[in-house]
C-alpha cells in the first residue's frame, strides 16, 4: 500500500474523483460531478494505492498555513470495515503535520462521529442539517 499526495493534473486524480463520488454522492443520488468543489486546484488530495488502484483518498483545503478543513475522506467498498479508514487518516494526519498543519477541522454526518471521536477529533458546536442529514463540525490539534 502506497500513500501519496497528487495534484488535479496528475493520473491518479479522476480515480480520486469516481471513489468520491460513488462513496460520498451517489448514495445521496448526486450525478457524477456533485463531488468537484470550487478549491479542487489549492486543495491537498491524499490517495492511498494498491498497486496502480486507488483505494482510498482525502481532500483537504487549507485555509491558513496551519490549519485547514477535511472536506471528502472515502475509502472504496471493498476496503471498508478492515481498518483501512484509520490507516489512511493516520497517515493524512502525519503527512500534514510534515507539511506544517496543526489543526484540522471537518464536518462529518453524525453517523460517523464516533469514528472520528476514536482518532482523537472532538465536537465543536452544535450539528448543522445538509442533504437531509445532520453534521457534525470536528476538530483535532496535530
Amino acid at each position: 500500500m502506497q500513500f501519496k499526495f497528487i495534484r488535479t493534473k496528475d493520473p491518479e486524480y479522476g480515480k480520486e474523483l469516481m471513489i468520491r463520488w460513488e462513496v460520498l454522492f451517489k448514495p445521496l443520488g448526486k450525478p457524477p460531478g456533485a463531488e468537484v468543489l470550487p478549491h479542487e486546484d489549492k486543495s491537498f488530495h491524499y490517495v492511498a494505492l494498491d498497486k496502480k488502484t486507488v483505494v482510498g483518498c482525502v481532500l483537504f483545503c487549507p485555509d491558513e498555513q496551519s490549519r485547514g478543513f477535511l472536506h471528502q475522506m472515502a475509502v472504496s467498498e471493498e476496503y471498508q470495515g478492515r481498518g483501512f479508514g484509520r490507516k489512511l487518516l493516520t497517515s493524512f494526519e502525519q503527512a500534514l503535520a510534515g507539511k506544517g498543519v496543526s489543526e484540522i477541522l471537518l464536518q462529518t454526518p453524525v453517523e460517523k462521529v464516533g469514528f472520528y471521536h476514536r482518532m482523537g477529533y472532538h465536537p465543536s458546536g452544535s450539528s448543522t442539517e445538509k442533504f437531509g442529514t445532520s453534521y457534525q463540525l470536528m476538530t483535532k490539534t496535530l
